[in-house]
């Protein structure tokens, strides 16, 4: 397997020395070993023999943030990036499988239980799902054409599945997630995603009109709470500027 370029792992250059340290670590390492991190995430359990794609996922391959809470807390997005360029490289290999005949493409906010909803769907689905590669990540992003092309030019179905919890159930996820595995999400990621998922979707039907799409609603993490929807509107959350606002409503709250 040809390692991934260097150059090709987007830099955020970081002002914390510490936080630039551990990001231009980890992209080296990413690029010197491409193939032995591609390897370490199929043998996780989650990742479903990398059939099922997810960048926070993929950052448990990096020893030093999976075994320890604390380096999450702080270097979560000193690594995000290897991870993201990681995630995409597994994709390509998962979908270049000519068993595969369907892609499920999950999406959502940060804190919406998709992880928690696609281990489900493996467990309830073993035998539909093992022609089907899975991958989650953003659809706010363009590079999720790219993904969907690649899937289309393979002879792959591609279906959409949005996760649209009410903001504050997201907020109250992300808080007890931080603190029990040290992940968190940052004010202006949370609001961005809720102000722009349905402009997303939106594209993404006018460009891809064939692909079938449902959205679950949620108020709660029950599972039976569940509102199923084709409706694009439901994404729907007002202006960057009004969602902002109403986060730093619920925030003082919770």
């Amino acid at each position: 397997m040809e390692n991934i370029c260097i150059d090709n792992i987007w830099k955020r250059g970081f002002k914390d020395p510490d936080m630039l340290r551990v990001e231009e670590e980890t992209r080296s390492e990413t690029s010197a070993n491409t193939e032995k991190y591609i390897n370490k995430y199929k043998e996780l359990e989650q990742s479903r023999n990398g059939n099922y794609i997810s960048s926070d996922l993929m950052k448990l391959v990096f020893e030093k943030y999976a075994n320890d809470i604390e380096y999450r807390r702080k270097y979560n997005l000193a690594v995000s990036n290897s991870a993201a360029c990681l995630a995409s490289r597994a994709f390509k290999a998962a979908i270049s499988n000519p068993k595969v005949k369907h892609c499920i493409f999950v999406a959502g906010a940060y804190g919406s239980g998709k992880s928690f909803l696609i281990q489900s769907l493996y467990e309830k689905n073993k035998e539909e799902l093992k022609e089907c590669v899975v991958y989650e990540g953003s659809i706010t992003s363009k590079s999720i054409d790219e993904k969907i092309d690649t899937v289309l030019k393979c002879g792959i179905t591609p279906s959409m599945i949005i996760l649209n919890p009410t903001l504050e159930l997201s907020m109250k996820n992300i808080k007890e997630r931080a603190k029990r595995i040290g992940r968190d999400v940052r004010k202006e990621d949370c609001v961005f995603v809720y102000a722009n998922i349905y402009g997303a979707l939106k594209r993404l039907k006018e460009k891809y009109k064939d692909i079938n799409y449902v959205i679950y609603n949620k108020e709660t993490n029950v599972p039976t709470d569940l509102e199923v929807s084709t409706n694009a509107k439901d994404l729907d959350h007002g202006s960057y500027d009004d969602i902002s606002k109403e986060y730093d409503d619920i925030y003082k709250r919770i």
